[in-house]
């Protein structure tokens, strides 16, 4: 997964569960995750794992 893409997975993942939650549950402050997001700094791929987990878990029923 590219720069661009990744970018594109967080910043649609903060309209679905909101910046801060998803901040604090990739266990990263906000400004980091800004950064991602701005393409300022890249998201390690090992926090894609995390990401995807933190997906699967508000796609639930209910889970919102």
């Amino acid at each position: 997964m590219n720069k661009t893409e990744k970018q594109d997975l967080l910043r649609r993942s903060a309209e679905l569960v909101g910046k801060l939650n998803l901040a604090q549950r990739l266990r990263i402050s906000e400004r980091q995750l800004e950064a991602w997001m701005r393409g300022d700094s890249v998201m390690p791929d090992g926090q894609l794992l995390r990401l995807a987990e933190i997906l699967a878990d508000v796609s639930r029923p209910g889970a919102r």
